[in-house]
């Protein structure tokens, strides 16, 4: 994924849709913005940060990142 990337909502976990807002060295940074307005923002998320981040149920793991695109996995939260 790059920069301006939309991440459809994940409706039966309850997070989403988001945006790729950057991606680089400093890792990969995240806004969703709900129906009733909620903003949610996952900044510098990065492979080596010691596991996935969690938006109500979904969990958001960077695997890799290659100078500006990043390779995300999206998964049920556990």
């Amino acid at each position: 994924m790059t920069k301006g990337t939309e991440i459809p909502r994940a409706g039966s976990l309850g997070a989403g849709p988001f945006t790729v807002n950057a991606v680089g060295a400093e890792g990969v940074d995240l806004t969703s913005v709900d129906a009733s307005g909620f903003t949610s923002n996952l900044f510098g998320q990065r492979p080596d940060q010691g596991g996935p981040s969690t938006v109500n149920e979904l969990s958001i793991a960077v695997l890799v990142i290659v100078g500006d695109t990043a390779k995300l996995r999206l998964f049920p939260a556990e």
